[in-house]
């Protein structure tokens, strides 16, 4: 098992390694073709440059950090509510349709359609982001979560029956258990849809408490016609993307299937 496991993490790196020398070559072939200047088409040398000094003598790093802990704060808040949108859903039928036809309503609209409201009601500052972050995660959490419950066995929901599981009970101890692969489905979407939120946020409400996130560096970079800059900070939503990606939800999705099977 152990030869295994290091023989598909070289696997994994000389892949990983092969496409980044891919999509290198891709850019500079289409850079020299297009004969744009460095200005406008930055080098992958100055983008990767320029993503280390804003790294160590800029405050990338801050701003990375100030924009993981937004994420993070409205993804724990979008995961509270979307469990007890779910939780209501589970004690009435009405209630159930009610959740439905809310989710309908409000998880195609896009949080920057809400901007120019948030911004009358709440200001431009933290609250209005998080707020926009919180209405991206709620809405796939509930979809996928409900869709989680109604997918579990009837024998389950029997189960419940017999040991006369209140609903609190019937919620803890059979629904949120049988949607586990679910709702990590629901949180990779949500994931991602919280960055878009952010970014998009960021780059219209200007800098948000402090330095802002790395939206309003990316933005901020325009203003001083750094291409480079602009296309580090890029790099950067990318990065943190894969290592999120591979450090997280990869090990979640691997404990799901072996105690669940395969995921939705």
């Amino acid at each position: 098992m152990k030869h295994k496991g290091l023989f598909r993490f070289i696997q994994k790196t000389v892949a990983g390694i092969l496409l980044s020398g891919i999509i290198w070559t891709v850019w500079e072939i289409l850079r020299r073709i297009s004969g744009a200047p460095e200005t406008l088409f930055p080098s992958v040398t100055s983008i990767i440059l320029r993503l280390t000094t804003a790294l160590i003598n800029e405050d990338l790093t801050g701003q990375v950090l100030f924009s993981l802990a937004l994420i993070c704060s409205g993804l724990a808040a979008g995961s509270a509510a979307a469990v007890f949108l779910v939780f209501m859903a589970e004690l009435h039928p009405v209630l159930g349709k009610t959740v439905d036809t809310i989710a309908a309503v409000f998880h195609p609209l896009p949080g920057i359609a809400l901007l120019p409201v948030v911004i009358l009601w709440f200001g431009t500052g933290i609250s209005a982001v998080l707020i926009i972050i919180v209405h991206s995660v709620i809405w796939p959490l509930t979809i996928n979560l409900k869709s989680g419950y109604e997918s579990l066995p009837a024998t389950w929901r029997m189960v419940a029956d017999i040991f006369r599981y209140s609903p609190a009970e019937r919620f803890a101890h059979i629904t949120l258990p049988g949607s586990i692969p679910f709702v990590i489905s629901g949180l990779k979407i949500a994931w991602a849809r919280a960055w878009r939120a952010l970014i998009s946020a960021e780059m219209v409400f200007g800098a948000v408490a402090y330095t802002g996130g790395i939206g309003w560096f990316i933005f901020s970079r325009r203003i001083f016609m750094d291409t480079a800059g602009i296309f580090a900070g890029i790099l950067m939503v990318v990065i943190l993307g894969l290592v999120v990606e591979q450090g997280v939800f990869k090990p979640l999705e691997t404990a799901a299937r072996r105690r669940w099977g395969r995921l939705p």
